[in-house]
C-alpha cells in the first residue's frame, strides 16, 4: 500500500535498495524534509511533556505521531516512519527486564537495580503488563498512521549499555574487572530478551499490514532493522570489547535483516576490525561525540569504513558538508541526512 505521506515512494525505495547494497543511482541516498521553522518554538505544556506516566499513555504516542506526520513533508529518501517516543528511546528493554527509569534535564535514565546478581535473569514475557501497555501504544499510533506512513516496533537499547544503567558505568567498569562472569551472564540475557522483544513487536506491525522500518536513524530499510550499538564500549579496550560486546553484537545482527552500527563517539574507531569480522553488519552510523566537529574534518576515517565495503549513514550540519562529502566519498553506500529545510524551493534549490 502506497504510503499517503510521500510523493516520490518508489523512486525512493529504489534508491534506499542501492544504498543498502552498497551502491547509488548516480548521487548519495538523502534524507531532505520541510518542516515549518517555528514549529518547535512555542513552549510545551507541562502535561504534554515527556515524562513516565506519558511513556504509557497511548493517546499521548499517537499525538506525538501526528505531530511529526502533520508537520513534515518528506522529500528524496525521507521516508514517514514512526516510532514510539518511549523513555528516550532508552529504556524498553530495561523496564522489560524488570528496572524502572525517571526523566532528568529531558531524557530519561535508567535507575540503579539493587541485589541485580542474585536476581533472576529477566526473560521475555508476552503477556506481561509492560509488553501489553507498549502494544497499546503501539497499536494507537498505527491506528492515527493508518497509510500515511508505516510504523516501527518500540526502538531497543543494546544489552550491556542497559546493565551498565542498572550498576551505574562507574560500577560496571569495575563489574568488568572483577565480575566478569556475571557481566557476561547477565548481558547474554539482556541481548535475549531484546532478540525476543525485537522478533515480537516486530511480527505485531507486519500483521497491521507495515514492516518497513527506521529505528531511530533516516534511512528506512525494507524488512527488519536496528541501530545495533554497545554506548558503554566507550569504556572499554578492544581486548574488552571482543569478550564482552562482540559475541552479543553477533547475535543481534543475526537477528536482524538490516543494521548499521551506533558508532557512538569516535573513540569507538578502535573496534572497527573487530565489527568487521561480524557477518551480516551492513554498515557505520557516524556518530561523533560533541566537539568533534564536522565530519569532513574525518575524511580518512569515513574513506575507511567505505574501503571496508560498510554503508555509511552521516548526519550533516549543512549542505555544503553534504556536498563534500559527496565529492570525496563518492554516491555508492552513502546516506547523508541534511537539515530540516524551511520550504520546498529552499530544499530543491
Amino acid at each position: 500500500m502506497p504510503f499517503a505521506c510521500k510523493r516520490n515512494e518508489e523512486e525512493a525505495r529504489e534508491r534506499l535498495r542501492a544504498f543498502w547494497v552498497g551502491t547509488s543511482l548516480g548521487r548519495p541516498a538523502l534524507h531532505a524534509v520541510v518542516q515549518d521553522p517555528g514549529r518547535h518554538e512555542a513552549p510545551v505544556p507541562p502535561d504534554e511533556a515527556p515524562s513516565v506516566a506519558n511513556d504509557w499513555s497511548p493517546d499521548w504516542h499517537a499525538r506525538r505521531a501526528a505531530e511529526a506526520l502533520d508537520g513534515t513533508e518528506y522529500l528524496a529518501e525521507a521516508m514517514p516512519g514512526v516510532a514510539l517516543r518511549f523513555g528516550s528511546l532508552l529504556t524498553v528493554l530495561a523496564v522489560l527486564a524488570g528496572g524502572e527509569y525517571t526523566y532528568h534535564s529531558d531524557s530519561a535514565w535508567i535507575r540503579p537495580l539493587p541485589g541485580i546478581w542474585e536476581r533472576p535473569l529477566p526473560t521475555f514475557c508476552p503477556g506481561s503488563d509492560a509488553v501489553r501497555g507498549l502494544e497499546r501504544c503501539l497499536r494507537a499510533v498505527a491506528d492515527m498512521v493508518a497509510d500515511r506512513g508505516f510504523v516501527n516496533p518500540p526502538v531497543l537499547l543494546d544489552g550491556l549499555t542497559t546493565l551498565s544503567g542498572f550498576r551505574t558505568p562507574e560500577q560496571l567498569c569495575i563489574d568488568v574487572l572483577e565480575r566478569r562472569d556475571d557481566v557476561r551472564r547477565w548481558s547474554a540475557a539482556l541481548t535475549d530478551l531484546y532478540v525476543a522483544t525485537y522478533r515480537h513487536f516486530y511480527a505485531v506491525v507486519t500483521a497491521w499490514g507495515y514492516g518497513d522500518t527506521t529505528t531511530w536513524l533516516s534511512a528506512m530499510a525494507e524488512g527488519s532493522m536496528e541501530a545495533v550499538q554497545c554506548d558503554f564500549a566507550v569504556m572499554l579496550s578492544p581486548r574488552m570489547f571482543e569478550d564482552l560486546v562482540l559475541p552479543d553484537l553477533a547475535r543481534t545482527v543475526e537477528a536482524l535483516d538490516y543494521s548499521l552500527y551506533h558508532l557512538d563517539g569516535t573513540a569507538q574507531l578502535r573496534f572497527l576490525d573487530l565489527l568487521a569480522t561480524i557477518p551480516g553488519l551492513n554498515g557505520i552510523q557516524w556518530n561523533p561525540e560533541p566537539g568533534a566537529g564536522s565530519p569532513v574534518l574525518w575524511l580518512d576515517a569515513l574513506r575507511d569504513i567505505r574501503r571496508r565495503g560498510w554503508c555509511l549513514h552521516v548526519n550533516c550540519p549543512s549542505v555544503a558538508d553534504a556536498v563534500r562529502l559527496a565529492e570525496e566519498l563518492g554516491p555508492d553506500g552513502l546516506f547523508l541526512v541534511l537539515p530540516p529545510f524551511g520550504s520546498r524551493q529552499e530544499a530543491n534549490a
